[in-house]
């Protein structure tokens, strides 16, 4: 029971520290070109896009129900993939595999911890700092367009 105890906090912990790093980019600056036609800022914007719409029920999780956090993670990961084929900007383009790998483990982990695996639970820690540092490459990017 305590170990369960424990991946709930865990799961919780995981959700807030999401639901605080894909708050967006609100930059209105002009973009720079790049190789392709389409600039840093359209490409951010096009990622953004995907990012808020996937994570816009994050924040309405219980953090009790992992299952349903492993799925929203997934959907994130998903739509990361989808994103990864419709960039043409090599800068953000070259980012966006580490994104989708970061999600797909954070899914994956927190898909073995609501089955129950909390032997799994460190493995969700990396996953999460994965994201987070992931996350942090597209800002630091973003915000300078």
């Amino acid at each position: 029971m305590n170990r369960r105890l424990t991946a709930f906090a865990i799961t919780a912990a995981a959700l807030l520290a999401l639901t605080g790093c894909t708050g967006g980019n609100d930059s209105s600056d002009g973009g720079n070109a790049a190789e392709s036609n389409q600039s840093v800022e359209d490409a951010c914007t096009q990622v953004n896009d995907v990012m808020t719409e996937a994570t816009a029920g994050l924040q309405e999780i219980d953090p009790s129900d992992p299952a349903t956090a492993a799925t929203a993670l997934r959907t994130i990961s998903d739509g990361m993939g989808d994103a990864a084929d419709a960039v043409t900007n090599s800068e953000i383009a070259g980012i966006l595999p580490d994104l989708q790998t970061a999600f797909a483990s954070a899914a994956d982990s927190m898909e073995a911890v609501a089955a129950g695996d909390t032997e799994r639970a460190s493995e969700l820690n990396t996953a999460l700092t994965d994201v987070q540092d992931s996350i942090g490459q597209y800002t630091e990017l973003c915000a300078a367009s």
